[in-house]
């Protein structure tokens, strides 16, 4: 009994150590809930703690006004240590780290988007979710046609044709029918990202969908096509493509959560693009009372770094999982920037101009 009381004693002093430095990390996020990311964020603090030996003090709720108050009120006292909020939240670079300077304190995935930056101009958050619009693929259906997800413009062009001829649906969207997000993705592939919004880049969107229009890619009559139909076709694995914004994903039934994918749009310049269609959701930032706390800090880092890592992404992005799950990570991780909507660029006149692109279509 004496043997063993003082093996005991042996390996408490041994890892006294080990335990004095375990940092206690009290975090805010908005992932919790209904949110689509709440048990990936679960997922991902669990093994956050047990890699590290750190533990996180886990304050996500609900994105209200109270939870904002109660979040604000913490940063202010020092009693919050990474927050992941929208940006315009009211805190400024006196109660959080810019993300510039993140990621010169060795944090890897940082970004400093132009889409994050706060009225000041000043970028405090990192991106961790974004809303967003593209084009997703049942890889299944090009497969059996023999064809793989298109990388390019010309890969696009070729698919539509291959599968029009098949009499499956290259691309199942409405063009009558809440056409906007067509319209949206059509005018990125359509324009450099820098142009997007432009005259430029409605003209290109025009051109697009009459190049897609005229190789069958939205079916036989997609002018009386409606839209619930369609997505259910892409949903069934019956049509091989559709356009639509992240949220889509949360519809893919499980069962096809491996054969679906996100991809970038690609542009009618040959270049695929790295700017997302959509607006930021939320970014990460660690506090400015963290970084006077060293392990606190050390310890804020890991989490970050975890948060904004492959494994972050996947859980934190959507609840579909498998490899939509992945491949809408990958999209996000790459992107270079955030390029807004069109309705929100011009709310007076975007629907007059997609009845006339759409119309313009219709009698061609």
């Amino acid at each position: 009994m004496k043997r063993n009381a003082l093996l005991l004693l042996c390996l408490a002093l041994a890892l006294a150590p080990v335990l004095s430095t375990a940092a206690v990390l009290r975090v805010y996020t908005p992932f919790a809930d209904m949110d689509p990311g709440a048990q990936g964020w679960e997922e991902l603090v669990r093994a956050w703690e047990e890699e590290t030996g750190n533990a996180c003090e886990d304050y996500s709720a609900l994105q209200d006004e109270p939870w904002f108050e109660a979040l604000r009120r913490a940063v202010g006292a020092g009693e919050a240590d990474l927050v992941v909020l929208p940006v315009g939240s009211g805190l400024g670079a006196k109660d959080l780290v810019p993300a510039e300077e993140l990621s010169q304190a060795g944090a890897a995935g940082v970004r400093s988007l132009a889409a994050m930056a706060e009225k000041d101009g000043s970028v405090l958050l990192t991106p961790v979710r974004f809303h967003f619009e593209t084009l997703f693929v049942n890889t299944d259906v090009l497969e059996k046609a023999g064809l793989a997800a298109p990388e390019s413009w010309e890969d696009l062009v070729v698919a539509c044709a291959v599968l029009s001829q098949t009499g499956v649906t290259p691309i199942a969207n409405a063009l009558t029918e809440w056409p906007e997000i067509v319209l949206d993705c059509a005018a990125m592939m359509g324009a450099p990202a820098a142009e997007f919004g432009s005259e430029a880049s409605k003209e290109g969107a025009a051109l697009v969908l009459s190049q897609l229009v005229a190789v069958g890619a939205f079916g036989q009559d997609p002018w009386n096509a409606e839209d619930q139909p369609s997505a259910e076709a892409f949903l069934s694995g019956k049509a091989a493509m559709r356009f639509d914004s992240w949220d889509f994903s949360l519809s893919v039934p499980e069962e096809r959560r491996d054969a679906v994918r996100a991809i970038a749009l690609p542009g009618l310049d040959g270049e695929r693009r790295t700017a997302l269609v959509g607006t930021p959701a939320c970014g990460l930032a660690l506090t400015q009372a963290c970084r006077q706390d060293p392990e606190k800090w050390k310890a804020a880092l890991s989490l970050a770094q975890k948060i904004l890592g492959a494994e972050g992404e996947s859980g934190l992005v959507t609840a579909a999982g498998g490899k939509l799950a992945e491949s809408m990570a990958e999209l996000t991780m790459s992107a270079q920037d955030v390029s807004g909507i069109l309705y929100d660029r011009d709310p007076e006149g975007f629907d007059d101009w997609a009845e006339r692109v759409i119309s313009g279509l219709m009698g061609e």
